[in-house]
């Protein structure tokens, strides 16, 4: 039985499969999100997500021992290796930020759907959506648009384009004019693309993505006590 399971871990673990899963996953999520499946199709849909998600949850804590090297060396050294690795990201982000937030302001004509969504759901639950908003999403999405396609889309350029456009679209999706909405969505996922890549550190777009939410979060706080 050890043996078996094993051998199982050691298929898991080989590239090809990953890849694999990783494109399987990554497939099934864009499909859910586009397509409105029958009774049956989405019974079997979800049964091969949950399958295909327990095993991509496996790659990824496997790949987690990625983000630090291989050194022997105490937990706190690199817990405080990456957290100044992360704080040098989020100050490099900071400009983006700033140059995304003044073009959605100043340029951007009306409210996304998604964006009244999130409004919407928070001024019904205002803390559980922060959680959701600030910590849960941002690890979800990072995830899906930026970990996942990595895995498989080997060109760094495809990877980049690839990664914003479906995470823009994503946004979109549901927008009664998403052709325009799209490109506001596109300048943070596209930094978040290019330092993922050069970096490998899913912690390093999560935090990016957490901090992006964060301020979101606190205009909405804002109003919503106003």
């Amino acid at each position: 039985m050890d043996t078996k399971v094993g051998r199982f871990f050691e298929f898991i673990k080989k590239d090809k499969t990953r890849n694999f899963l990783a494109f399987a996953l990554y497939f099934l999520f864009i499909i859910s999100m586009v397509v409105d499946l029958p009774s049956i199709l989405l019974i079997i849909w979800q049964i091969s997500t949950i399958i295909v998600t327990i095993l991509g949850c496996i790659i990824l804590i496997d790949s987690m021992d990625k983000t630090f090297d291989q050194r022997e060396e105490k937990i706190g050294n690199k817990i405080k290796r990456e957290s100044k690795k992360i704080a040098k990201e989020i100050v490099m982000f900071i400009p983006v930020l700033l140059i995304s937030i003044f073009i959605n302001s100043f340029f951007m004509v009306g409210e996304s759907a998604n964006q009244s969504s999130i409004k919407e759901s928070f001024n019904q639950a205002p803390i559980l959506n922060s959680i959701c908003i600030i910590i849960i999403g941002p690890i979800i999405e990072e995830y899906m648009f930026r970990f996942l396609p990595y895995k498989f889309i080997k060109n760094k350029i495809l990877y980049i384009i690839v990664s914003t456009v479906v995470f823009a679209a994503m946004h979109v999706v549901n927008d009664t004019n998403p052709f325009y909405y799209i490109w506001f969505y596109m300048i943070r996922p596209l930094y978040y693309g290019y330092r993922y890549q050069k970096t490998e550190d899913i912690w390093v777009t999560i935090s990016m993505h957490s901090l992006n939410n964060l301020i979101v979060t606190l205009s909405m706080i804002v109003s919503y006590f106003q």
